[in-house]
């Protein structure tokens, strides 16, 4: 079970709150009334951290000239100011300190992490990754209980039951070795030819990623390159492409240089792929 998608985004124009990841748009105007979305421990870092936008205080011209351009945002490689939309009725001071909340969450041995909800290509894999009950928790639903984000040229939205039980044996601690797949996911989603918009589709291939990003581990690739490169293989090449005996026998070469696997495999062509891939080898070393 998962939070569903509304079927119909909410408007843009009927959200109180934008969050505007400031890594990405680091210079807005000064009469626009931004928030800080940062800790006071974190506060010397404060520029890596979003900010938050009332929409309501914006002067009326800005505010119509803000809603024409997120509502024409329609192309996957040029996102919209802000890429984040949050549909609440609490004031200001309680949304930014939940939101602020939110970021930073503790592990079992109390090592913290920051929790980049704000940007829709890890919102995206938090809604699959974590139970209703997690994510309900890890965001503020209550204090905000609609999220519209865009993601490939759409918004998007998530709407929050008022109360989410949390089944008995659940696990309340987030899964933290889950989560550190995100950004690996999200760079081999990049590097597909065609942009995943099918929620549920992208959802299926993520999965399918994190799998190979697993299996690349077993194999015992070296570098975050490398394994990178052979999710991406595990997408175009035949099913478990891995388990050829010249994959096999290179495979064993490749886990003890650095990005040798990356380096090598990008000159290959078809031909190639297929002559390295073919289950049963017509002759016992890779690169005969």
């Amino acid at each position: 079970m998962t939070i569903p998608y509304l079927a119909e985004p909410l408007p843009v124009a009927d959200h109180q709150y934008a969050i505007i990841d400031r890594m990405r748009v680091p210079e807005l105007p000064e009469s626009w009334p931004l928030i800080e979305l940062v800790s006071p421990m974190l506060a010397p870092q404060a520029h890596l951290y979003p900010w938050l936008l009332p929409l309501h205080g914006l002067k009326s011209g800005d505010w119509r000239q803000l809603m024409a351009e997120l509502t024409q945002g329609k192309n996957p490689h040029s996102p919209p100011t802000s890429c984040l939309l949050l549909n609440s009725a609490s004031n200001p001071l309680t949304v930014r300190n939940a939101l602020v909340e939110a970021l930073q969450f503790y592990d079992q041995h109390r090592n913290g992490h920051i929790l980049r909800y704000y940007d829709p290509r890890v919102l995206f894999h938090l809604h699959w990754m974590l139970t209703p009950w997690q994510l309900s928790h890890r965001l503020p639903a209550r204090e905000v209980p609609v999220w519209t984000f865009w993601l490939e040229g759409e918004w998007r939205t998530l709407s929050f039951p008022e109360k989410i039980a949390c089944p008995p044996g659940e696990l309340r601690q987030l899964p933290l070795e889950e989560l550190q797949y995100i950004g690996q996911i999200n760079i081999v989603l990049s590097m597909l030819r065609v942009p995943v918009k099918d929620l549920d589709q992208r959802q299926e291939i993520s999965k399918q990623i994190r799998s190979l990003l697993e299996q690349a581990a077993h194999c015992q690739l070296p570098t975050p390159e490398d394994r990178i490169t052979f999710a991406l293989h595990g997408l175009q090449q035949r099913e478990d492409f891995w388990l050829s005996p010249k994959m096999a026998a290179f495979l064993i070469l490749a886990r003890q240089t650095a990005d040798f696997y990356r380096d090598e495999t990008s000159n290959w062509d078809d031909a190639r792929w297929l002559d390295m891939t073919e289950p049963q080898s017509r002759t016992a070393g890779w690169n005969n």
